[in-house]
């Protein structure tokens, strides 16, 4: 009678084993799935945070190639423009300096870009322009101290195979803007 006895406790002894194994088993592929969901999750926020980040740099973009193409045909060197401007100017021609009224409603953002030319009328580097790129919160002091995109451009105002040199603004020849080169992008 003891054989029997000792033939049902180790078959006992083994279904426990394959119980505990088994909830060890369910554990790990529960840690396992708890952390691969936690994984997809942060991926889904980055994803998210990172659309944001360049929606704004481009909506920064498009103002800053939106003032280097307005500038470039309209020099904007008179009395209270960009002309040695500090703190800088407002790029637009169609509304006085210094206004913060900016761009809105680019991909949700609105941003205004400030504008200051050096001038030296008898160089094929007739304009060197900085543009700094804001948040419209921002007035033109703060924005060129820290831009959140600043673009440096030199415009060649002498129309294609030269020109003798001329004193004059490019209004007069009408030939501003020939020639662009973006010298410096910085975020």
């Amino acid at each position: 009678m003891r054989r029997a006895d000792t033939r049902r406790d180790e078959g006992t002894r083994e279904a426990g084993s394959i119980l505990i194994v088994a909830l060890i088993y369910l554990v790990a592929v529960g840690i396992t799935v708890g952390a691969l969901a936690g994984w997809a999750s942060n991926d889904l926020g980055n994803s998210t945070r990172l659309g944001a980040v360049r929606s704004e740099q481009d909506a920064a973009r498009s103002v800053a190639e939106l003032a280097m193409q307005n500038i470039r045909y309209a020099p904007m060197l008179g009395s209270n423009q960009t002309l040695n401007a500090s703190p800088p100017s407002y790029c637009w021609t169609t509304s006085p300096p210094n206004q913060p009224t900016g761009v809105s409603g680019i991909d949700g953002y609105s941003m205004n870009a400030w504008c200051s030319t050096t001038w030296n009328p008898t160089s094929a580097a007739t304009r060197v322009v900085t543009i700094s790129v804001c948040s419209n919160q921002l007035n033109a002091a703060t924005c060129a101290a820290t831009p959140y995109l600043k673009v440096v451009v030199t415009f060649d105002d002498y129309p294609p195979g030269g020109a003798a040199p001329i004193s004059g603004s490019c209004t007069l020849w009408s030939w501003c803007g020939q020639g662009q080169t973006i010298n410096a992008w910085i975020w």
